[in-house]
């Protein structure tokens, strides 16, 4: 239940950005790397992934969003024939700094998020869904009017049964402002 309600939230707050004007929304993809920390680097390779995200501004300062993203595979490092994947969806908030980067404008940004943190293996032995948050920093500058392109670090905060599933994840971000 609490899936569809949250998958009906993400809808709606996606269909929100169809009635936008002034630049005071945006919609971006990301693509990361998730690198293993703690307990968690111990046992398992790095997965490449993909995020969505949907921000509207609220003020020159302060923007709020939503984001899914989804961890494509975590390899065993002693057995490659299994993986763990973690689909995350959730909500974000950004610190925004406006700046220019020589002539091009941009912003520098503090990120924070929770989410929930759905966890399923492979071959599938089950799964579980747990809420963890993120923390991060990124910059993103204007290529062309209204595109946007960036980097960003986050760190991932997750325990399961006692063990911390922590991960840092530089990502490459596209976005469109409108």
């Amino acid at each position: 239940m609490k899936k569809t309600i949250f998958a009906a939230a993400l809808v709606l707050g996606f269909g929100a950005l169809a009635h936008a004007a002034d630049g005071k929304y945006q919609v971006g993809l990301g693509l990361f790397d998730s690198i293993p920390t703690s307990d968690f680097g111990d046992y398992f390779k790095s997965s490449l992934g993909f995020n969505v995200s949907g921000d509207y501004k609220i003020s020159d300062m302060f923007s709020a969003g939503v984001e899914i993203g989804d961890a494509l595979g975590y390899k065993w490092k002693e057995d490659t024939n299994n993986k763990y994947m973690i689909l995350t969806y959730g909500v974000r908030g950004k610190i925004v700094k406006s700046m220019d980067f020589g002539s091009k404008k941009g912003d520098v940004y503090g990120i924070v998020g929770i989410s929930n943190y759905s966890l399923t293996t492979s071959p599938d032995v089950g799964g579980e869904t747990k809420i963890g948050y993120s923390f991060g920093a990124g910059a993103q500058m204007e290529i062309a009017p209204q595109w946007l392109v960036g980097l960003e670090v986050r760190y991932h905060l997750l325990k399961v049964h006692e063990v911390d599933l922590n991960t840092i994840a530089p990502a490459l971000t596209v976005g469109y402002s409108f």
